[in-house]
């Protein structure tokens, strides 16, 4: 009989160790179920200590195999474009795994389209809100298939429900690396032939294989692409799924997108086509879709995205304990505050930092924690970052001293 949790229940969550993760244990008391499903429970929960809210899943497990893939996929990429998983606990007495992960307090795609909608008062603010979120959901991608470049993460199934977004496209995080193929992980291929993502979404040219390429994830942002821009799915309803599965030219064309620009059509329907004339590596699609942007003035409407393009710098420096440091802050650039041996990180460098980093906007720096054990102890402005900040790490502080242009 499965042992699920109680609103009100106070649980000790201690995160799994392997020879690489820091030592981690939460004290939660669980708030309120989101849903209870045979085998799995979705609960929300807040750090009795900290008060931080997190999100924690439970899949009861029957045998070591699904507890073996269930903990491999709980995979921690740094990025602010991807949910973050903090581990994952096996509790061998009630035969279940315990993950917990960041709380996302936003609806995901298909209910914010289908009910608070897109924020703007005009046609034209709406779409340049569907381009930010667009061009987020592109880099996150971009993001865990850069680790790798030999073995490349796949999610296998990307799709409206498994993209979190706020109505303005402020906030945009892929979530659900359930189904996720790992770097140089047979289990993760072999383990789960009974799913290759959802219908409709999936390419169908390998719903059947023990087979994992960049390509598949590619086709399913495509379609996720379009429900962005038109609001329906491509495939709706029985009779169009099962022509999906069995007829390419139907699963590989792109229908009309009224109101869509025509490059936008054109750069989706290169996402869903048959994969030899198929966008081949996420980096093309963003090519592509970064110069459409600019073409059209709207690449400054996504000062997140973080890029080094001009040589103007700020002066700005914080200091670690004792020792002061002192870099230079192109636009948009990450900073990574490094503490401790083990780091994750890109291959491009996007997101380096294990614990926090700090970035350049424009005049203003911000800051982005990237660590359960790092959280601001005196934040003068919550939009930007002050001189005076401080923040603590493993009862470290870290000062920020001076914010200002270079001369």
């Amino acid at each position: 009989m499965n042992l699920y949790f109680s609103e009100g229940e106070i649980f000790i969550w201690k995160k799994d160790q392997d020879y690489h993760s820091n030592p981690l244990s939460l004290s939660l008391r669980m708030q309120k179920e989101s849903y209870r499903m045979p085998n799995k429970q979705g609960m929300i929960a807040k750090d009795i200590y900290t008060a931080s809210t997190y999100f924690v899943k439970v899949l009861f497990c029957n045998d070591m195999d699904s507890v073996y893939v269930e903990k491999e996929s709980k995979v921690q990429l740094f990025s602010p474009f991807i949910v973050r998983i903090y581990g994952g606990m096996l509790d061998q007495e009630h035969h279940r795994f315990i993950t917990v992960m960041e709380y996302i307090p936003e609806h995901d795609l298909s209910d914010l389209l289908y009910q608070n909608g897109i924020a703007g008062d005009s046609w034209k603010e709406k779409m340049r809100v569907r381009h930010r979120i667009a061009t987020k959901f592109l880099y996150g991608i971009d993001y865990y298939m850069s680790i790798y470049e030999e073995d490349p993460i796949v999610h296998r199934d990307l799709k409206p429900e498994n993209l979190m977004v706020s109505p303005d496209g402020s906030l945009v995080k892929i979530v659900d690396f359930d189904w996720v193929h790992l770097h140089d992980s047979s289990h993760t291929v072999t383990l789960r032939r009974e799913q290759k993502g959802t219908p409709g979404y999936a390419d169908p040219a390998y719903w059947n294989q023990y087979i994992c390429k960049q390509t598949m994830d590619i086709y399913s942002a495509g379609l996720v692409l379009f429900f962005l821009y038109t609001g329906h799915h491509h495939f709706h309803g029985n009779d169009e799924i099962q022509r999906y599965m069995m007829d390419p030219d139907y699963a590989y064309r792109l229908k009309d997108m009224p109101g869509v620009d025509p490059e936008i059509h054109k750069m989706i329907a290169k996402m869903i086509a048959p994969e030899a004339e198929r966008y081949q590596q996420i980096k093309e699609i963003i090519k592509d879709w970064k110069a459409y942007l600019m073409s059209k003035g709207l690449w400054e409407d996504i000062p997140e995205i973080l890029e080094e393009e001009e040589e103007d710098t700020i002066r700005f420096s914080y200091e670690i304990g004792d020792v002061i440091y002192r870099p230079y802050l192109k636009p948009c650039r990450f900073l990574p505050i490094e503490y401790g041996t083990h780091q994750e990180r890109s291959q491009n460098g996007r997101v380096s930092g294990h614990i926090m980093s700090f970035y350049r906007l424009e005049d203003r720096i911000k800051a982005v924690i990237l660590h359960e054990d790092c959280h601001p102890v005196l934040v003068r402005n919550t939009e930007s970052v002050s001189e005076g900040d401080i923040y603590s790490y493993a009862g470290t502080q870290i000062k920020v001293l001076q914010i200002g242009r270079r001369s």
